[in-house]
């Protein structure tokens, strides 16, 4: 699916599944394009908190870290665009890393994978 397709299907919270990171960051690289960088802003806020509400994880919304997420992306574009996404994530690779910015809000509070093995351990 290309990027605009994949981008309006999500605005219209017509995906019917949640998206990977790297889907999330090409979505907010389409609104940044088409609408600049404050707009493409509340419209990935609003389209994050609105795809959380349709697939009943509205537990999984973090506001302040999508805020974040769109600036560095506008950020990345102003340093330098691509004419595909696939060269602009060989020009910014550190965005393919869902945890560059942190952790969202609800991982906080879970215990590691390690932590959780050694729970488990007797």
């Amino acid at each position: 699916m290309g990027d605009d397709r994949l981008t309006d299907e999500w605005a219209a919270c017509a995906l019917g599944r949640s998206i990977s990171h790297v889907e999330h960051v090409r979505i907010a690289r389409v609104l940044v394009q088409r609408h600049g960088r404050v707009e493409a802003r509340l419209r990935l806020v609003e389209g994050t908190r609105a795809n959380c509400d349709s697939l009943n994880a509205a537990d999984r919304f973090d506001e302040a870290l999508t805020v974040l997420w769109s600036d560095r992306i506008a950020d990345a574009i102003d340093e330098r665009d691509a004419d595909s996404f696939d060269a602009f994530l060989r020009l910014h690779p550190e965005l393919a890393n869902s945890d560059l910015l942190g952790p969202p809000a609800w991982k906080v509070d879970e215990p590691r994978p390690d932590e959780l093995a050694r729970r488990r351990r007797p």
